[in-house]
């Protein structure tokens, strides 16, 4: 298998998606980094029995160790809290963790290069906002107020 840079973006989204769906699950809210800005649960913490090997809020983020993978990711607000954006800081940390999977981009400017062809061939961008985030998204995912 031989994936491409979007391959990696999808897997990075899910990967964020599922450590939100797990701290939701095991802590009961809706919203996790209001729950630990309430002090619902720690920082930083493990839920190992949920393949969660150690978690760390950060800022607006969230660090999240699996066994086989490590995601730090931001959220965003448009004016909804989203966890799939990204940008080339955030894909090169989850590259770096997964280099027998992924190796070919752990090259730099293969990485900023296919980066920036997304960008220009309009796949991906960031949203056009008042208050708007550093971080990009799949067009396709934005609502047409967002772009």
């Amino acid at each position: 298998m031989n994936p491409s840079l979007i391959d990696v973006i999808k897997d990075y989204q899910k990967t964020a998606d599922k450590a939100v769906n797990i701290i939701k699950d095991a802590f009961q809210v809706s919203n996790i980094i209001h729950g630990w800005r309430n002090g619902l649960y720690e920082q930083t913490g493990e839920l190992k029995e949920r393949g969660l090997k150690f978690y760390a809020f950060h800022g607006i983020g969230l660090a999240a160790h699996f066994a086989d993978k490590i995601v730090d990711f931001d959220f965003a607000y448009l004016p909804e809290p989203r966890h799939d954006g990204f940008d080339l800081w955030r894909l090169k940390g989850f590259i770096e963790n997964q280099s027998s999977k992924y190796g070919k981009y752990l090259d730099e400017g293969k990485l900023e290069k296919e980066f920036k062809e997304l960008v220009e061939q309009g796949v991906i961008t960031k949203p056009n906002q008042e208050f708007s985030t550093e971080l990009y998204f799949f067009k396709e995912s934005l609502t047409e107020s967002q772009l």
